[in-house]
């Protein structure tokens, strides 16, 4: 037996061709949606879906959707241009997978002999010495 590609496999059941073709449709649309969206927002964005002439794009913060709103009537014309069916573009807060915040770092407690030989370095320090200022800042703070 010889070895199909993956296209002919999605293009033989009508299920799986219709959604080759959507994927296609929403990969043809991202990229003319990143050729005309200034670099910083593209890479921040992308397309979720688009279905009926619109496109529906994820932003990963108020403020990026705020400023992809700000930026859409151009986009929007551009995006027509490469993609005719296109007729809205509506903008969703989602936060990507991959952009959670850090969780904080739990407190450690510093030992009274660690304390004392931090305090007793930083007493042979410069007194203007930054290494000096950041010990003291740590034997405040534990």
């Amino acid at each position: 037996m010889s070895a199909r590609r993956l296209h002919d496999h999605l293009t033989t059941q009508d299920s799986l061709a219709q959604l080759a073709l959507h994927a296609r449709t929403i990969g043809r649309v991202q990229r003319a949606y990143e050729k005309f969206l200034p670099p910083e927002l593209a890479n921040i964005s992308r397309v979720l879906n688009v279905k009926q002439g619109v496109v529906v794009v994820s932003a990963p913060s108020g403020a990026v959707a705020n400023r992809l709103r700000q930026v859409l009537p151009s986009v929007l014309t551009a995006v027509r241009e490469s993609c005719s069916e296109v007729t809205e573009v509506r903008v969703k807060v989602q936060a990507h997978e991959g952009q959670q915040l850090p969780a904080c770092a739990p407190r450690r407690e510093v030992s009274l002999q660690a304390r004392a030989r931090l305090a007793e370095g930083s007493a042979g320090l410069a007194a203007d010495s930054e290494l000096r200022r950041a010990l003291q800042k740590l034997i405040d703070r534990s």
